[in-house]
């Protein structure tokens, strides 16, 4: 039996272009397209009102007053003397109303509460657009990775579908030339059609990281998943420095942005109880008043007036039918809800900053452990294909070994790109994810090389296998 040495090799569908999206140019474009993102920046922009709104109760309130009117008198007036009813018409005149009132507050408990709840609020929106805006960066790689990993699945389910392919094709080839059984076929058969089903649930992911990534980016900057970067071939875990984990721990307590805002929640709550016991308390208002009239009454017909008046009014709260008191309880119900709602957030966002942290370190471990195991796997597989031609191993172990380096390559793309994430997400619940922390983690993706080719490297523009067939 002569032997014959062939090669094949899994390609992306398109060759990558030079002009590749990167990272950076993808948060750049989803700074300006993502809806959730520009969504948070208008929230972002009302909530910055709130400190105005609740300020301009502290300032003075001036308003102006005009009224006009046309007026048809008929009037009866009795005599004292005689009792007899004389009439006087006026059947027709105008009157008018003009006046102009400036109010300032003097002391007014309310009003001063709800400014500081104003000023809470206006920091607890900035907070949350600061957590929108990690979130996004978060999101994009999670959609951007999503893509990659879709891409480099369907590379490997290719790859695998034509390596059981051209195994089938040996085997009968063998069968024909009666060196072969009918079992090797259906074995390598069977194998086929599960990759062919793979091949296809592996397109249907991509289209679907697709899909995500472009409702991020808007859909006129990449249109084919090619048009994206990938993970450089000479990828280190060890490139990203770790600190310790109560260092990220007491980050995650004073920075986290979720954390501040439920913080400044909480003062936003303290301040709008003490604005409902204000409810309780008098209030001092200057007012200064100035006013125009003409024929303003029956008594003043004919007759034109203007009045300036200065003074304070005091107004004191008897009696509201219970609301200032049930409004107080309610806002202190309020109050210990945000203290619980703090320490939730505070909680759960200890409790994944910990599980990150060890997912980093866990997640580089298995990297050079799954790193080993596709060249094991590599090697197994030639080995298995020397066997089979001794006569040592049959068809069924060929195929099992071309399975488990399949898998091997499919769980090393996933370990990377879930090491990359959990950097992220630690520095995310952490408070600290930063465009910097953004461009660190862009270095590892690059433009594909068209002509390169590399073995067992996941990621890489093809994967290359050769092997013996006799």
């Amino acid at each position: 039996m002569m032997l014959r040495r062939w090669l094949f090799a899994a390609l992306w569908v398109v060759a990558p272009s030079a002009q590749a999206l990167g990272l950076i140019e993808a948060y750049m474009a989803a700074r300006e397209y993502d809806p959730q993102f520009r969504a948070a920046w208008q929230a972002r922009e009302a909530g910055m009102e709130e400190r105005n709104i609740a300020r301009s109760q502290l300032l003075p309130q001036a308003d102006f007053s005009y009224s006009y009117q046309r007026n048809w008198l008929h009037q009866e007036v009795e005599s004292p003397t005689t009792g007899r009813t004389q009439t006087a018409t006026n059947s027709n005149y105008p009157s008018y109303v003009g006046q102009v009132q400036l109010r300032q507050p003097l002391y007014n408990l309310e009003a001063w509460a709800g400014y500081q709840r104003g000023i809470a609020l206006s920091e607890v929106a900035r907070a949350e657009f600061d957590s929108a805006h990690q979130e996004l960066m978060l999101r994009l790689y999670e959609a951007y990775s999503a893509v990659l990993l879709a891409r480099d699945q369907l590379a490997i389910a290719e790859a695998q579908q034509t390596a059981f392919e051209e195994q089938m094709h040996a085997n009968e080839r063998m069968f024909q030339a009666g060196e072969g059984t009918r079992t090797d076929m259906i074995e390598t058969r069977s194998r086929y059609d599960v990759a062919v089903a793979q091949v296809i649930e592996a397109r249907d992911e991509l289209g679907n990281a697709m899909r995500t990534l472009q409702s991020m980016i808007g859909p006129g900057h990449v249109s084919h998943p090619n048009q994206l970067q990938q993970l450089v071939p000479e990828f280190s875990p060890l490139d990203l420095p770790l600190q310790e984990l109560e260092v990220w721990l007491q980050l995650g307590r004073s920075a986290n942005a979720e954390v501040i805002a439920r913080r400044l929640g909480v003062e936003s709550a303290s301040a709008r109880l003490d604005q409902q016991k204000a409810g309780h308390y008098p209030t001092v208002d200057l007012i200064a008043n100035y006013r125009i009239d003409e024929s303003d009454s029956v008594s003043t017909i004919n007759q034109r007036n203007r009045r300036s008046a200065v003074g304070v009014q005091v107004r004191i709260p008897l009696y509201s039918g219970g609301g200032v008191s049930a409004r107080t309880r309610q806002a202190a119900a309020q109050y210990q809800q945000a203290h619980a709602e703090l320490d939730a957030t505070t909680n759960q966002v200890l409790v994944e900053l910990e599980r990150h942290y060890h997912r980093i370190r866990s997640s580089a471990h298995r990297i050079e452990a799954l790193e080993h195991a596709v060249e094991s796997a590599q090697l197994l597989v030639e080995a298995t294909r020397q066997s089979v031609r001794g006569g040592v191993r049959v068809n069924l172990d060929v195929l099992n070994a071309e399975q488990q380096l399949y898998e091997s390559r499919r769980d090393l793309a996933q370990a990377r790109y879930d090491y990359l994430d959990a950097h992220m997400q630690l520095r995310y619940y952490a408070g600290v994810l930063t465009v910097a922390d953004f461009e660190e983690v862009d270095r590892f993706f690059a433009v594909a090389n068209s002509g390169a080719k590399a073995s067992g490297s996941v990621g890489n523009t093809s994967v290359v296998f050769t092997r013996d067939a006799g």
